[in-house]
């Protein structure tokens, strides 16, 4: 009994190795975004995934909405303190990712960047979905060539098949004449034999 628990131990610390390799290697190549992410995704919409997008690579930060302002902490040299950016009212800028909520700041001008949705104007995708449909589900038009070569295929056919028709009747009576000829003559020959011995 002891060994079989202490089997069963040995194997759920294999398997919890396993699982912190893993994370681990995860956090590492995702250079600080992993664990951010499982924040933000547990609190239930209370916070934001900030993208610090720079020129090299891209910085990830946990924030939040407050009063109208984008709230986030950084740190410097001279420690940790808060970031406060002003939301613009008229132009969306948050977007949906992996089931968060994201928004993007250029870090050199510590700007919001803006996510425009708007469809392109002058274009009606289900109008032209509708033409795109009906072309291609047009009936064809024939010109007057294809049709005289149709028409002429048509006869070709029609004519081989009345040829293949009456030769293998012309065939069956020739056959049947080939074997009535000769009966006929010997039938004949016997009437003439008999007349002649009658005589």
């Amino acid at each position: 009994m002891d060994s079989v628990l202490g089997m069963i131990l040995l194997q759920a610390f294999y398997y919890s190795c396993v699982m912190m390799i893993t994370v681990f290697i995860l956090s590492f190549m995702l250079k600080g975004f992993f664990w951010k992410y499982i924040k933000v995704r547990m609190s239930f919409g209370k916070l934001v995934l900030v993208k610090l997008r720079s020129t090299l690579r891209d910085h990830y930060k946990i924030g939040w909405v407050e009063d109208g302002f984008l709230c986030y902490r950084t740190k410097d040299e001279s420690g940790k303190y808060v970031i406060r950016t002003s939301i613009p009212k008229d132009r969306p800028v948050f977007y949906k990712s992996l089931a968060i909520t994201f928004i993007d700041i250029d870090e050199e001008t510590n700007g919001i960047c803006t996510i425009d949705y708007s469809s392109i104007t002058g274009f009606d995708a289900k109008k032209f979905s509708d033409l795109y449909t009906r072309c291609l589900m047009r009936p064809s038009i024939n010109s007057t060539k294809e049709t005289i070569i149709l028409v002429l295929l048509i006869l070709i056919l029609v004519s081989s098949l009345a040829s293949i028709y009456f030769g293998y009747k012309n065939t069956a009576l020739t056959q049947q004449l080939a074997t009535d000829i000769p009966n006929y003559f010997l039938q004949a020959k016997g009437t003439i034999t008999a007349n002649m011995s009658a005589i």
